[in-house]
């Protein structure tokens, strides 16, 4: 399996279940080099971060760094980048928008589960901490997985070992 030096998680429009996803893992990775980035399928002009996503995640001692939404755009796919949707539409998405989709799971399917997760947006401030608690779970095993990728040696390596 390639190993992954970045991970793009992507929602539709880069507010909230995004970049939540990417404060988790910038918080717990331990792959050294992975750069982890959040994207929005349609973003039609940089927007602040959801206010009420900023204020569970403080109120768990992480902080939302670059403030507003980014497009997902067709150079950000590459055989050595991760694109974790958080749920099954975002994902056929991304293979009707971008002919170069390659390595696109929803963050579920890459770690092992099934479903979607679900989008806090309207709900109470406990919603987004409900939320925040599954992203969590999801995140964690994600940072895992890519751990082990990146840190099996390659068949290079194995050879040269041999």
């Amino acid at each position: 399996m390639a190993k992954y030096n970045r991970l793009i998680f992507v929602c539709m429009d880069n507010l909230c279940r995004s970049p939540m996803a990417e404060a988790v893992m910038k918080r717990i990775n331990r792959t050294p080099g992975l750069e982890i980035c959040s994207r929005g399928i349609i973003v039609l002009f940089p927007e602040p971060y959801n206010p009420k996503a900023t204020s569970v995640l403080r109120s768990s001692g992480i902080i939302l760094e670059n403030g507003q939404s980014k497009p997902l755009e067709a150079a950000d796919f590459a055989e050595d980048t991760l694109v974790l949707t958080m749920d099954r539409t975002e994902k056929q998405k991304i293979f009707e928008e971008f002919e170069n989709a390659v390595n696109v799971y929803t963050i579920m399917e890459f770690a092992g589960g099934s479903g979607d997760i679900m989008d806090p947006y309207g709900g109470h401030r406990d919603v987004y901490a409900l939320f925040l608690e599954s992203i969590n779970t999801w995140v964690a095993q994600t940072e895992q997985k890519i751990y082990e990728i990146n840190s099996a040696p390659d068949a290079e390596t194995e050879e040269n070992m041999q």
